[in-house]
Formats: C-alpha cells, structure tokens, sequence
C-alpha cells in the first residue's frame, strides 16, 4: 500500500480529474490514539509505531458542508491488491444514490481508507488500518457511529466483519470507561470472503466458470494466504465466518448463487442469525464475483446494487 505522504489540505483536489463529480480530500491524519485492541492471530494490542497511527486515503464530499452521514468503503483484492483510488467512481455513486427527497435524505460522503496488504504485511496490520479509520471517522471527524456504514467488496467485506468484531471484542473495556461501544449502524458486504481455511466447495467448484476469481487468481493468490496465516487453526483463528457475531449490528449480504464465495457467504448468514444478529440476503443466479460492481452494465448488477442502498438508508 503506498501512504499518501502530504499533510491533508481543507481545499479538495480536483474530483473530475479522477472521474467523480464530488470534492476529494486526500486523507493523510496522524492518529494520537488507538482504542480498540486488534489482532487475530497474535496477541491484540493497541501499541503501534507512529508510522503504523497513519490513516490514509480518499474523502468524497458531495457538497459544501460534510454530511452527517458517511460510508466507510472498504476495496477488495483478496488482501493483495487495491487501493482507494481504483474505487473512487463505485463509491461515490453509493455515496450519491443515498439522496431521497422524499425522507428528505442528503447524499452521504465516502470515506475510502487505504490499508496495508499481504504478503509485505500481515492479515493482522489490515485489521489495525481499518479500525483506525473507523476510530478516525468517529474521534477525529465527530461521525456519530449509528450515522456509519461499512461497505466492503470481497475480501473488504470479510474487514467489515473483523471491524465489527474487534470492537465487539472491546465492549468490556469500553463499559470500564464508561463509554458505549462504537458500533456502526450495520454492514454491507459484496461476495465477502470470510473463509480463510483451505479452499473447498464452491471455493473450488465454481472457479471453472467464476469470471473474476478464475483458476489463475486461485492458483496465484491461495498460496500467499496460505503462507501468510500459517496453520491451520491460525486460519480458522483469523476467519470472521467462524469468529463471535454476539451483539453485532445488520448485516446486508449480496452474493452470487454460482461464485466462488457463495458457501461461505451462507455459512455467514446462519451463523451471524443463530447469534441474534439481524440478517439480510440477497441471492442472483448465473453472475460472477463482486457483479455488484457491474451495476452501469448489466440489470443484475443495478437490482443488486439497489439491494443494497435500500440497506443503506434503512439502517
């Protein structure tokens, strides 16, 4: 992940330059503090070099004054690959499409953190990023959590799990301080990959005709995951499918019933339901991983993505 390396500036660049209509901020912000502990395959902790209290990556503004509310968007890339630039247009049309005149709903701002990727760093330091982002929003910029969204994309929707779980984690802690626990209004997740076991079902199956996640992404970034989680038990360890959903807010889950992700996905959804978490699935057959993403293209990707902003304004 390249950090941005200049202070941010109050006077936005450009968005047409990046092909988005609204005010973009590069966020570079030296955080005083973490709160919440992180970590799942070492010891959790909040101690962290200056460089590692960083937060960095793109706002969206759509107008003159920030909205009261904001969407946290979390890119994909199998923990590997993206960043918050390659994810500017996509967000800001969720971030856009949330207006409704009707309800007397603004367009709600996109914040699209950048986070440190495997195989340079650990699962672990992508966990710590996004948390600090969050706390960013919440401590730094006063969003009030029931007024945040997490959006991820594929493995991004697996980190708003192990957000959500992190600070689930942290409620003792809070409650000591006589503080509530920062928990965001809920969690949208495109084809999440939250299972980071040794691959199996449609894991396996549906790579034959899974036009994003094919048999040369497999074969090249199993390996790496494999390699930086380690054993076994470390792996189910660091997996959010089989992590706590106590006390976690809805859940929207978008999936393919012919992706790669499609069994894990529902393995997420019974086990966050039998946990008392509130659920919401919605299924389309015959499309590829993230089709979400392809909603300027095919019907598919538009119904889906109204699913999902539905979600958005209702929570």
């Amino acid at each position: 992940m390249a950090r941005t390396e200049q202070a941010l500036d109050n006077k936005p660049t450009n968005g047409e330059k990046y092909g988005i209509r609204g005010h973009l901020y590069e966020v570079y912000h030296q955080m005083k503090e973490k709160r919440t502990p992180t970590g799942v395959t070492s010891t959790p902790t909040t101690e962290a070099s200056d460089e590692e209290m960083v937060v960095t990556g793109k706002y969206i503004q759509h107008s003159t004054k920030p909205s009261k509310k904001v969407i946290l968007w979390i890119y994909g890339g199998a923990f590997l690959g993206g960043d918050s630039k390659g994810n500017l247009g996509i967000a800001e049309k969720m971030g856009m499409l949330c207006a409704d005149k009707e309800k007397n709903e603004d367009m709600r701002d996109v914040f699209i953190p950048d986070y440190r990727l495997i195989p340079e760093y650990h699962l672990d330091d992508a966990i710590h990023d996004m948390v600090l982002s969050y706390e960013y929003l919440v401590y730094e910029r006063g969003i009030a959590p029931k007024d945040i969204t997490l959006v991820g994309v594929s493995s991004g929707g697996g980190l708003v799990v192990l957000i959500m779980q992190s600070l689930s984690k942290a409620r003792k802690q809070y409650e000591e301080r006589n503080e509530e626990v920062p928990m965001p209004a809920g969690g949208v997740m495109m084809g999440p990959f939250v299972d980071f076991t040794e691959p199996k079902g449609t894991m396996k199956e549906h790579i034959k005709h899974d036009l994003v996640v094919n048999q040369s992404v497999y074969d090249e970034g199993i390996p790496f995951l494999e390699k930086v989680l380690g054993s076994h038990e470390n792996r189910v360890k660091a997996s959010p499918v089989y992590g706590d959903f106590t006390g976690l807010p809805p859940l929207c889950i978008v999936v393919s019933e012919h992706e790669v992700v499609y069994d894990q996905a529902m393995v997420l959804a019974k086990r966050a339901k039998d946990q008392g978490v509130d659920v919401t699935v919605g299924v389309w057959k015959y499309m590829c991983h993230v089709f979400p993403l392809l909603c300027p293209f095919i019907p598919e990707g538009r119904e889906s993505f109204d699913f999902m902003l539905k979600f958005v304004k209702e929570h």
